[in-house]
């Protein structure tokens, strides 16, 4: 066909539609990310940003989960009823729930509710709380969320870092957000760039212990519009391997402790600790089992399950201070701290 045919024909159109369409995909995915991320009624600033912007992913849209806002609650009887009277249970022993206690007032957090929210906003013996969860990075940490005098909210972002969850503070319409990593507590991005959540003290147990140490504990209700999510467990052969999703920089060296294995952080004195499950099954020698460890110049006791992938740290007399803690995979771990050596 001579150029004149061509022409005549049409399909030039059609050639240079699809070259403009490749056109416009190759510069779309060479673009630099942009300094805010607009969406609905706010916008989340990436400047200042305190990490590599390349290094953030786009794994859903912003509020892609539904972040809680003062969840309605149970009681262990009420789950109890549920359990016998309804179709599906609610709470099984072995079910690992996120076990908080401030003023006297505990309650448990289920990670099967958790994984579907990755964030709770919630009041807990008169102190503002977020509870927090990124199921990639099986990370969980329980934030203060007063900042400067100021309650915040915190709620899914869609953005993942080293494959953690990202958040972000809930403001008016036509107020700027920041960007916040769910596991340090810190805003890496935003007005607030640089200022760090206080992390609370917590427990990662199972519902059986849970109730049992804490008999007057509530439990995170359901959320009514979420209930048909809670039967789904998208992350469970996710859970049952070392692949990752999403990529991570740097990566542990290959050793003794596989990627996905559980850490907990214990924040002391300005110091930050870790100690590994499968370590601690090491000096142990059983699988569950309590492990002493000196924290300065006081004795705590390390409670593990290895089965269950649970921790809880407690002052080893019961009356010294608690201590925060957190929860991850050493994977994540490792990618904001590779110098450290998890004990014992």
């Amino acid at each position: 066909m001579n150029p004149a045919e061509l022409i005549r024909s049409g399909w030039w159109v059609l050639v240079a539609a699809a070259a403009v369409s490749f056109l416009v995909i190759v510069i779309f995915l060479r673009m630099p990310l942009q300094p805010a991320i607009s969406q609905g009624t706010g916008t989340i600033s990436l400047e200042p940003c305190l990490i590599d912007r390349d290094d953030l992913v786009k794994a859903m849209a912003r509020d892609g989960l539904k972040a809680l806002n003062l969840p309605g609650t149970m009681t262990p009887a009420e789950i109890d009823h549920h359990n016998e009277n309804e179709r599906g249970k609610l709470l099984v022993p072995a079910d690992r729930v996120v076990g908080v206690e401030i003023g006297g007032e505990a309650r448990a957090y289920p990670l099967r509710l958790l994984r579907w929210h990755e964030a709770v906003n919630d009041v807990l013996g008169g102190r503002a709380v977020a509870v927090t969860y990124s199921p990639l990075s099986g990370s969980v940490a329980v934030w203060d969320r007063v900042l400067d005098g100021v309650e915040i909210e915190l709620a899914v972002s869609g953005w993942l870092h080293n494959s953690n969850t990202m958040l972000y503070d809930r403001r008016e319409e036509g107020e700027v957000s920041s960007l916040w990593h769910q596991l340090t507590g810190e805003a890496v991005a935003g007005p607030a760039a640089g200022q760090r959540l206080r992390p609370m003290p917590t427990e990662l147990q199972s519902w059986a212990d849970w109730r049992k140490r804490r008999p007057t504990t509530t439990i995170m209700a359901p959320d009514v519009d979420s209930k048909r999510l809670y039967k789904r467990d998208p992350y469970h052969s996710y859970r049952g391997s070392d692949v990752l999703r999403f990529p991570v920089e740097p990566l542990p060296p290959k050793g003794a402790l596989a990627l996905k294995d559980m850490i907990a952080v214990v924040t002391h004195s300005g110091r930050e600790t870790a100690f590994a499950l499968p370590y601690l099954e090491l000096a142990v020698g059983e699988s569950r089992g309590n492990w002493a460890a000196l924290l300065g110049e006081d004795v705590y006791l390390v409670s593990f399950d290895t089965e269950l992938g649970t921790f809880a740290i407690a002052p080893h007399d019961n009356l010294g201070l608690k201590l925060p803690v957190r929860f991850t995979s050493w994977f994540e771990w490792y990618s904001l701290h590779p110098e450290t050596a998890p004990l014992p």
